[in-house]
């Protein structure tokens, strides 16, 4: 009968520990698709630091994509820039040839 009791308080004592470790569950995030305009995003943030390397970049906007009519497709972002108390935006127009290869980059500076 003494083993029994030695066994039943070995027992419980596991048990009380493992009953107050917390349990941990691992749940897969879910992953988000990039949008197809992201790898042109990236450029006009890269290219107006480097045209603009003593602004910092404030704000981001996709404002979309256009076709001319030559069929070229065209990418536009807004970047807003500051440089201590002076402020501008800059808008980014990427133009991309019909099978979507890089074809030139220009930049246009805005009041607002």
């Amino acid at each position: 009968m003494k083993i029994s009791n030695k066994l039943f308080c070995f027992l419980m004592a596991v048990f009380l520990v493992c009953s107050s470790l917390p349990i941990k569950v691992f749940a897969e995030t879910p992953r988000v698709q990039e949008p197809a305009y992201a790898k042109w995003g990236r450029l006009a943030v890269f290219e107006t630091g480097k045209r603009y390397p003593d602004y910092d970049i404030v704000d981001y906007l996709y404002v979309g994509r256009t076709t001319v009519q030559n069929g070229d497709d065209v990418e536009r972002f807004k970047l807003w820039i500051r440089k201590g108390a002076t402020e501008k935006g800059v808008v980014i127009t990427i133009t991309l040839t019909p099978g979507g290869a890089f074809k030139n980059i220009s930049f246009q500076e805005t009041a607002r």
